[in-house]
């Protein structure tokens, strides 16, 4: 199966996409299922064809490997049909061989055949798994898993991590030049920061918009119209709606595009972390969602340490918000400084009309502050600060907490306050 990349021109604007179909034109040098994977992420790529597995470290080939997959030719259809599946799985767990028939080897990694596209697709069957084995390899010879000698599978162990790793299993491998794999990835990227962006707005016109008329929600069986309706309901629940993300990687396959990364998701107070995976078909119209999952921080620790460097550039975020916001007030640039509020802030005219008054009668003011304290409760995070305000003829000493609120066009004050203290107490 090989592919074509067309371009069509929409508004003036080069809107890129791929089918697969025939072969690119070009330098042919990186396979175009690594869209997206960056150096650190690794990624798996089984060439059935070519009975090979081979191992990237981003774009970069890190080895290749003998494998054997099913007996007969094609994509798995049903169970028993003893095909290999072709499409993006993760492994999900890891089966010690002392717990397995001798056949499997030194151990297994179950693999989450059938996915939400396969099972839109009505795919069935079970039990597809990367494995060891008792005897020597031989091609096209398992019930539709990925086998590999033990010792390849042990060489194998240190590039898998369970809904991290993506094992891409094609019939052929196909690569495009680099610039071309470019272009892909700022078109899913793009569409990426669209769907959120419809999502944190609760734009449900521009959300649903995103969706394939083929989508399908396998974990509560919905067709599209159920789905968008629950949620309308939800977007009408919340008042706030706030989409962090981290890690963003894009893989490819015959059928469809993967896009998968950290999602710290919250509506109001509510906030929850996973890993959310996102496929897409590409038509006419540029990519569509087709099918979503979503997998709980606690069922995936490889994504731990990308938690904690989210949090802590959620945590820069706020401290770069809250140095600006100072900075206006310093420059007493009050224009700027108002655009960082809600238009819901309390009687926000008035209070900046007061607050230039009072700043006119100065040529210049100082701000400082100190001990800063964040605290987060979903889309509300709340600053505290030891604030010390400083002119040519005034001055003062208190309290500021600030109360933000994640949007997405960034933090924005939506309550103030203000309380004297007793610096020699």
């Amino acid at each position: 199966m090989n592919l074509r990349i067309f371009r069509n021109t929409i508004a003036g604007v080069i809107f890129l996409s791929f089918l697969w179909a025939e072969v690119v034109s070009g330098s042919e040098e990186v396979p175009v299922s690594l869209i997206g994977i960056r150096d650190g992420t690794y990624a798996v790529c089984v060439d059935k064809s070519l009975q090979r597995l081979y191992v990237y470290n981003g774009r970069k080939q890190v080895t290749a490997i003998p494998c054997s997959t099913g007996m007969n030719p094609g994509d798995k259809k049903i169970q028993g049909d003893r095909r290999t599946p072709e499409g993006i799985y993760f492994f999900e767990r890891i089966i010690e061989g002392h717990r397995l028939p001798d056949m499997y080897g030194w151990r297994a990694y179950t693999l989450n055949y059938p996915n939400s596209v396969d099972r839109a697709l009505g795919k069935n069957g079970n039990g597809i798994w990367i494995h060891g084995r008792a005897i020597p390899l031989e091609p096209r010879d398992t019930k539709g898993c990925v086998s590999l000698n033990n010792s390849d599978l042990q060489a194998l162990d240190p590039y898998l991590y369970p809904y991290h790793t993506p094992i891409i299993t094609l019939e052929s491998m196909v690569t495009v030049d680099e610039q071309s794999l470019d272009a892909m990835e700022a078109l899913y990227r793009g569409f990426v920061g669209k769907w959120i962006n419809a999502w944190q707005e609760k734009d449900i016109g521009t959300y649903r918009a995103c969706y394939s008329s083929k989508f399908h929600d396998s974990l509560k069986n919905q067709q599209l119209d159920e789905y968008i309706a629950q949620k309308e309901t939800t977007f009408s629940r919340y008042k706030f709606i706030s989409i962090f993300t981290h890690g963003l990687s894009i893989v490819g396959t015959n059928n469809y595009v993967l896009c998968f990364f950290l999602m710290d998701y919250s509506g109001d107070h509510f906030q929850s972390s996973g890993v959310k995976y996102v496929y897409l078909e590409n038509g006419s119209e540029g990519p569509k969602i087709i099918a979503e999952e979503f997998t709980p921080l606690q069922k995936a620790p490889t994504w731990a340490a990308a938690s904690e460097e989210m949090k802590e550039q959620q945590n820069a975020a706020v401290l770069e918000f809250l140095d600006v916001w100072r900075g206006h007030w310093e420059k007493k640039d009050l224009d700027s400084m108002k655009d960082l509020y809600l238009e819901s802030f309390p009687d926000r005219e008035n209070y900046f009309a007061t607050k230039q008054k009072n700043l006119d009668s100065y040529r210049s003011v100082s701000v400082d502050l100190d001990e800063v304290q964040i605290r987060r409760s979903g889309v509300y995070w709340t600053i505290t600060a030891k604030q010390r305000f400083t002119s040519e003829s005034y001055g003062d000493f208190g309290e500021k907490t600030l109360m933000l609120v994640s949007t997405s066009q960034g933090f924005r004050v939506i309550q103030e306050r203000w309380e004297k203290l007793d610096e020699n107490s």
